[in-house]
Order: structure tokens, then sequence, then C-alpha cells
């Protein structure tokens, strides 16, 4: 058993999961446990009336709390103060703190008080992400993360791509930086080739920034080329963007070819990805690229974009891959997959193996290092 405590602060966990960051938050719990380190994790719980306490894996407690008034203010920041008073355990000697959203910041500062070292995830920044619109709330969010990499101990970023930002924008933080990648569980779902080359799939949050536009113009060229193509939509995103994306399709007359799914359980769109053509990831920026990385362990042929962190992960050895962006080249590569089957097999098995390495426990030996050079 690895002798050191660990306090895990994040808003997603398991069941409490919305995307890339609560699958990165729940894979390090669980790889850490089965390196037999004891850990708490606290997280809010949008189902619960109560807090409540769960036991997980090995050595893993839960707290859950309530997603309201009581335990979250302004921006779902949490009542630090509140939150010592009611569970008095959270007060206990940690070896470190971890981390993993900005709205646990209060709460991993009181407990802390410059004597327990705090690991700071940066699953995005939060500038790169949003663009940075004159919106108040966000620019508040902007500035708590901003002091977060100012007072924390230690940074953990995902990618290259996020070294290089935080390099440009935050130099004076870059020495207690470190980049490590994010991990997955191996699926036992694989990809079977099927019958026809030309239903797509997506999978992801609708938001700008994603590339759906790009993707629905580039469907459009390839219809325009003579070919039949169908692309199913698995995610959700804000109700006028979602609405926006609908009108578009109605505009390009692709509604018999185009079907919105909205949120499903990870284990439908395991399936979904183990029976679509090609998976197809169009983002214009990415501090990772979870689903892509998934959808390489079961073995789909992915269609990617190069951006940020993607770039990484994917390679033209085994994938489509084209400029962020770029509508022709994304067409081309949809073109490409529906005339060369043979192609995609051959993706399909390299893609595999290349997401092997990223397996949660071939990365346990480099968590477990950071977490041990960190104590005081």
């Amino acid at each position: 058993m690895i002798d050191l405590k660990v306090l895990s602060l994040t808003n997603e966990f398991e069941e409490e999961r919305f995307g890339g960051a609560g699958t990165a938050a729940t894979g390090i719990v669980y790889m850490l446990d089965r390196l037999g380190m004891e850990q708490t994790v606290v997280v809010p719980r949008s189902d619960w009336n109560k807090p409540g306490r769960l036991a997980r894996g090995q050595h893993i407690n839960v707290l859950g709390l309530p997603r309201n008034i009581y335990y979250f203010g302004h921006l779902e920041m949490v009542w630090a103060d509140a939150l010592r008073h009611k569970f008095p355990e959270l007060l206990q000697k940690w070896d470190v703190i971890h981390l993993q959203a900005i709205n646990f910041a209060p709460l991993a500062y009181l407990l802390s008080e410059g004597r327990i070292p705090i690991l700071y995830s940066v699953y995005s920044f939060l500038r790169e992400e949003l663009g940075d619109p004159k919106v108040p709330g966000l620019q508040e969010q902007f500035k708590i993360q901003e002091e977060l990499l100012k007072h924390c101990h230690r940074i953990h970023l995902i990618s290259q791509s996020e070294v290089h930002y935080l390099a440009e924008h935050f130099p004076q933080y870059l020495s207690k930086a470190e980049k490590l990648a994010l991990g997955i569980s191996l699926p036992t779902e694989r990809w079977h080739q099927v019958n026809t080359n030309n239903r797509f799939l997506y999978v992801g949050r609708l938001l700008e920034y994603k590339g759906l536009e790009d993707l629905l113009k580039a469907i459009s060229r390839v219809f325009q080329s003579g070919r039949e193509i169908s692309l199913d939509i698995v995610g959700k995103g804000p109700s006028q963007y979602e609405k926006y994306l609908k009108q578009l399709v109605s505009s390009l007359e692709l509604e018999d070819s185009i079907q919105f799914h909205g949120w499903q359980p990870s284990s439908e769109v395991r399936q979904r990805m183990a029976h679509a053509a090609a998976l197809i990831v169009p983002s214009w920026r990415e501090a990772f690229g979870f689903v892509a990385l998934e959808g390489m362990a079961i073995g789909i042929p992915l269609i990617s974009s190069r951006a940020g962190g993607l770039a990484e992960i994917v390679s033209p050895s085994c994938a489509l891959t084209f400029e962020a962006g770029n509508i022709n080249q994304l067409s081309e590569a949809l073109i490409t997959a529906i005339d060369n089957p043979s192609l995609l097999k051959l993706f399909s098995e390299r893609a595999r193996e290349r997401a092997l390495p990223y397996e949660w426990d071939q990365l346990a030996p480099q968590y477990l290092n950071l977490l041990e050079n960190m104590t005081f």
C-alpha cells in the first residue's frame, strides 16, 4: 500500500460526469486506488438532496454534496467555511490536496493553509477553451483559474499544447508545471467494419469550437460529389446553439442524413463507436482529445483535426487528419474514407495500437512519482 493520503476535489466523478474532465478525474482516482493509495473524493451530486458518503474501490471514500445554495454559491464556488464546520474530517492532515475543478479552490486554500501541497490538474485553460468574451461571470472564472496557477504548488498539464499556452501566457509558473497525459480504461468493445463506409459518428459537446458547422458543410460537399453519407451526432450543448445547428442542417437539405441523438450513456456511445464507419473529431482546439483516444482504443477509424492536444494523439499514420477549420480538407478526408474501406481497416489496427500506452495503469508510475515528490 502507498503511504499517501490524498484529498481529491472535483466537480465530476463517476455518475456525476459530463465530459472529459469527469472521465479523467474518475480514471485518476481509480488508478491511484489500484496502487493502494488512501483517497477521499469530494464531489457535487445533482441528484442528491442531502450530503452522503460512499465507499468505492479499495480505499476510496466519496463525500457527495447536493448542488444547492447551502454548499455552493456564486459561480458554483463551494462554501468552504460551511464544509469545514459540517465535515470536520476534512481538516485532517492530508499529504496532497488534488484540485481538479476551480469551484473547489476556496476549500483547497482553507485546508492547505500553506502547509499541505496543492496539485492543480488543468483540464483546460478557460480563456483558451471559451475565448475571452466580456461576460462578467466568465471573466471571474478566468481570474479564479489564474489565481490558482499562482497559489498552487504544482500544475499538472495534460498535453504539450497546454505547456505552450502556459509558457506564452504565464511563463512565471512554468517551473512548477509538469506534463502528464490523461489515460483511458481499455474497453471490451471492438470496432467491426460495417458493410457500408458512409455512416459516420460525432461524439462530444455541441459547442462552436468543436467544429460541427465545418462538419455539416463538409458533408454537404460530399453529397455534391455524388456520394451518399450520413452522420449520427451524440452530445448536447446550449439550446440556442443546438437550434442553430439544426437550422443549418435544414438549410443544407441534410435532414434525411443527419440525426441528433442528444446525450447518451457511455455504454451506448461505445456501441455506436463499435459499429460506425468512422469517428469524426473536427475541433478547432482541444486541450487533449479524450473522445479521439477512447475511439482509438475501441479501434474505430478516426478522422480528426490536428488541433492542440489532438496532434499529440493522432497522426497521419493511424488516422485521416486535416487542418482545423479547413472544410475542403475535411470533405476530402470523408470522401477518402468512403472510397477506401481497406484503409479504414488499416487505421483501425494502428489506432488501437497507438492507444494502448495510454491505459491508466501504464501511466500510474508517472502519477505516483508526481504525488510522492509533492509532499513537504
